[in-house]
């Protein structure tokens, strides 16, 4: 094979094929998500937090842990990667987050049935007819189910971009890459 011909697939590469830094096609965008990762995962720590925090006060022992146990998962998945994978190998970071931020769209499911039953409950209950009979765990709460609901978003969001950017590399579609096939 000619050593001057650029490979098309990524499909099937050795370790010595993978260049050192992204594509100078993909390498801006491959900064930007990377930059939007670590925000969201500040976001989701924030979250995690304000979580514990509300369930802390309403004495709700098992969402507690539940919250509490979120947070910590979070922080190996998050760190554990970002130790274990340094220098050359942005492809395995990449790789990295996709497969966290797909996990996370998967986990949302929990969340979005706990908002919907709080709500629901609230409003059973004639907390939120009247503004005299609302107490500020209702605010807080109103508050929690608006922020995950964006935060889920913001990881679905995330998710399709980064798995729409990992299909791209995957079929060679940013432009001629710097990999050359070592004889």
């Amino acid at each position: 094979m000619n050593p001057a011909m650029p490979i098309a697939s990524t499909a099937m590469r050795t370790p010595d094929e993978i260049p050192p830094a992204p594509p100078m096609a993909l390498r801006d965008r491959y900064i930007k998500l990377s930059w939007a990762y670590v925000r969201w995962c500040l976001g989701m720590l924030v979250w995690a937090g304000a979580c514990i925090f509300y369930f802390v006060v309403t004495r709700q022992p098992v969402e507690m842990w539940i919250a509490i146990s979120l947070g910590v998962t979070l922080i190996a998945m998050v760190f554990g990667p970002a130790l274990l994978f340094g220098g050359e190998t942005w492809y395995k970071r990449l790789g990295w987050m996709v497969v966290l931020l797909s996990m996370f769209s998967m986990m949302w499911v929990y969340p979005f049935v706990a908002v919907g039953w709080g709500i629901r409950t609230r409003i059973r209950e004639g907390r939120y007819a009247a503004w005299d009979r609302i107490i500020w765990t209702d605010f807080v709460h109103l508050g929690l189910c608006f922020v995950t609901v964006l935060i889920a978003l913001w990881t679905f969001i995330l998710t399709f971009r980064l798995i729409k950017m990992t299909r791209q590399l995957a079929r060679g579609e940013f432009g001629e890459m710097d990999i050359r096939v070592k004889e």
